[in-house]
């Protein structure tokens, strides 16, 4: 089995973009253009790594490993800094105001809705380019934000690219990119320490540049493992 990328070695640049699969027609009389979207939208990078010495070799190695596009790895979601939105569960929420409560955050009944229930932030399924989460604290704007990335199934990570406002029992709907390549059903809600599976773009990916005595910068072309 492949090891992943080596934990103690650090890009020093890195260009990584979700790549969507369009297909364009334009009028040659107007130049009106019809684009369509279609399937096998993935992640791309663009990593270069300097290093020398003992680590330089021990990164070649690792390159050559790799046979080129033959084997796949994952890799750190450099992108990413993990979520930047609250995440306020239905238990942190409970532990405030307790677990059965009306939506107002009272203990009476004046027509607000009433709430009961615990739990921590979840995936409950999804289908193409949404998700439907739950678990989160009722009515509450920012538990998750565009630009969050989530990771479901593993190695596979999709952006958040519309997020909004839970409703009264923690759910909410969400938009991803790239959008989902099967229906899911639960699963948890993992948004930090992301993982992409990717593999090395063609033969000639990990070739580097070394400048004597023994110093190599490598500008490694990586896409999306699909398989």
């Amino acid at each position: 089995m492949m090891p992943d990328w080596p934990a103690d070695i650090h890009p020093v640049a890195v260009a990584f973009w979700f790549q969507p699969v369009t297909v364009q027609s334009a009028s040659p009389l107007t130049r009106q253009t019809l684009v369509l979207e279609r399937e096998g939208s993935r992640w791309v990078a663009e990593v270069t790594v300097d290093l020398s010495g003992a680590d330089a070799a021990r990164f070649g190695a690792w390159l050559a490993a790799c046979r080129g596009p033959v084997a796949s790895f994952r890799v750190p979601l450099w992108l990413h800094d993990g979520a930047t939105g609250s995440l306020r569960s239905m238990d942190e929420y409970a532990a405030a105001i307790g677990i059965t409560r009306f939506s107002d955050g009272t203990d009476f009944d004046d027509g607000a809705g009433f709430i009961e229930g615990t739990g921590q932030p979840h995936i409950t399924g999804g289908v193409a380019a949404r998700l439907v989460v739950a678990g989160f604290a009722p009515w509450a704007e920012g538990v998750l934000r565009p630009g969050d990335a989530i990771s479901v199934p593993a190695g596979s990570v999709h952006l958040l690219v519309q997020t909004g406002r839970t409703d009264i029992a923690g759910r909410m709907i969400v938009t991803i990119r790239p959008p989902l390549r099967s229906p899911i059903g639960r699963a948890p809600l993992a948004t930090d320490g992301l993982t992409v599976r990717m593999r090395l773009a063609d033969d000639e990916a990990g070739r580097g540049r070394t400048r004597p005595p023994a110093r190599t910068r490598w500008t490694l072309n990586l896409v999306e493992d699909l398989a």
